[in-house]
């Protein structure tokens, strides 16, 4: 009797103890540990741009609806003092695809929650959706920033 109340109890402990190891590792796989934009300068780099901050995979929601994007490949990787993040904006514009992925870098220890308000430079890349148009084409940037 007793030694299958002890057996039962040990089961139980170990699948409490699986379980609590698949939720933690699941949840730190979906983490978004910087924050994520994209800049759209409607008429092209260096003029006024609207943000749009990014919080899922998924069809990208702009102005001009003739814009169609959206972001893929969310990947996140921890190691000992490494934290590495990346997304990619892909843009259909007829038959041309234009794409970027950016890939945030963090080795700090002490940096998880910037207590000292540093700044931190911003990893970004972008593009032009139409460069036939030249400068005045609409600009899209991808960034993420600590």
């Amino acid at each position: 009797m007793l030694s299958q109340i002890l057996s039962k109890t040990i089961i139980m402990r170990t699948m409490l103890l699986i379980l609590i190891f698949c939720l933690s590792f699941s949840l730190q796989a979906i983490a978004d540990y910087f924050k994520w934009e994209i800049l759209f300068a409607e008429k092209g780099f260096g003029t006024e741009f609207e943000t749009i901050p990014l919080v899922a995979e998924g069809k990208v929601e702009f102005v001009d609806k003739k814009i169609k994007c959206r972001m893929e490949r969310f990947w996140t990787r921890m190691e000992e003092d490494l934290l590495l993040e990346g997304k990619t904006l892909f843009c259909l514009n007829g038959d041309k695809a234009n794409s970027v992925s950016v890939v945030c870098r963090d080795n700090h220890l002490n940096r998880k929650y910037n207590l000292l308000k540093e700044l931190y430079p911003i990893a970004k890349d972008g593009f032009q959706l139409f460069p036939k148009m030249g400068s005045s084409s609409p600009y899209l940037e991808l960034r993420c920033f600590f």
